[in-house]
């Protein structure tokens, strides 16, 4: 009897002190810091903005540290997706067509989150000076068009739009000019017109505001897509990084769709405020804070919350009517997945 209860009082022994080694390793794991090398930029992020508008430090909460990486270059998606290509960098964002365009050469890399949409003419297209000849896409030929990089959202779109009237790529000259630098080219007439406004965003709010200057119909990324609301940007990572850090990517994703939720609430609230955040960390960065005037919040909204077949197949298709792709090559799914998305139910 006197060894019966030994036996028993060692087995309770032994179970507490398992459970207690498997709470200690779920402590363990819950507290592992996942460090994520993304692009350095002076442009303030969403994580930023939560942060100083809420005081929640959306990666923190995750246990995620980003570390900056400064990527030469002269900018823009492509820039972007060598370095991740080169593992110099775990994740990356940019045009879905410069994803697309990798996967189609072999690249091993996936799109998880959504980014940003197309913009509604009124908030893009080519840009020309008011006193230009150029009214109408046909009148492009022969004409000076600026662009941040080559093999890019703004070269394809241009293509694409070209070729949806009767045009080629080869009927213009596509200049590189950094995206800072479209403007001021425009208005010393170094070009005839620029191409990083076609998507939208800051540089055609505020070369509209300046004056001067008008868009050219049939232009912008949303009507040469059939003027659907589509994908223009998204984030993602290698395959390899995926498969080798689930967990990272998880609580990576959850820290990005944490903070676009925040700065999305609080600027439908009080757009001022945000702008006025924008302008002080962007000045604390280094970058140009009177762009915050500019700022529109997060050019993404709740109800993009998942990249869809569409969103891809529109390249899929271009490519493939230019001869850079097979017909049946690559297919959408081989291009994203939402499985990793902290909004997605199975």
């Amino acid at each position: 009897m006197k060894n019966v209860k030994i036996v028993t009082i060692v087995a309770a022994l032994l179970v507490v002190g398992s459970l207690g080694w498997f709470f200690f390793q779920k402590s363990q794991h819950s507290a592992t810091v996942f460090s994520i090398r993304v692009p350095d930029s002076t442009i303030p992020n969403d994580y930023e903005l939560a942060k100083t508008l809420t005081g929640r430090d959306v990666l923190k909460e995750e246990n995620v540290v980003l570390s900056p990486v400064t990527i030469q270059g002269a900018g823009g998606g492509t820039v972007t997706m060598q370095a991740l290509l080169a593992n110099n960098i775990d994740v990356a964002g940019g045009s879905v067509a410069i994803w697309v365009n990798a996967v189609s050469k072999g690249a091993k890399v996936k799109l998880l989150l959504p980014g940003s949409v197309t913009e509604e003419p009124q908030h893009s297209g080519l840009l020309v000076l008011d006193d230009s000849n150029i009214h109408t896409i046909k009148d492009l030929t022969g004409k000076k068009i600026a662009v941040n990089v080559l093999g890019a959202e703004a070269d394809f779109i241009i293509r694409a739009f070209l070729k949806q009237n009767g045009l080629t790529v080869n009927q213009v000259e596509l200049v590189v000019v950094p995206a800072e630098n479209q403007e001021q080219v425009l208005r010393t007439r170094q070009v005839d017109a620029i191409a990083w406004t076609t998507s939208g965003g800051t540089q055609f709010e505020r070369t509209v505001e300046h004056g001067s200057v008008r868009r050219i119909p049939g232009t912008s990324s949303f009507e040469t897509r059939g003027n659907l609301s589509l994908l223009t940007t998204c984030e993602g990572f290698s395959e390899k990084f995926i498969k080798d850090h689930p967990d990272a990517v998880r609580r990576y994703l959850r820290a990005v769709d944490g903070a676009r939720h925040i700065v999305w609430k609080e600027y439908q609230k009080n757009p001022d405020r945000v702008r006025k955040v924008y302008a002080d960390i962007s000045k604390a960065k280094g970058g140009n804070p009177s762009l915050a005037k500019y700022y529109r919040g997060p050019r993404w909204s709740p109800e993009n919350q998942f990249i869809a077949d569409r969103d891809i197949q529109f390249w899929i298709d271009r490519f493939t009517e230019d001869g850079l792709l097979k017909a049946g090559q690559i297919k959408p799914s081989d291009i994203y997945t939402n499985d990793f998305n902290p909004q997605y139910k199975k």
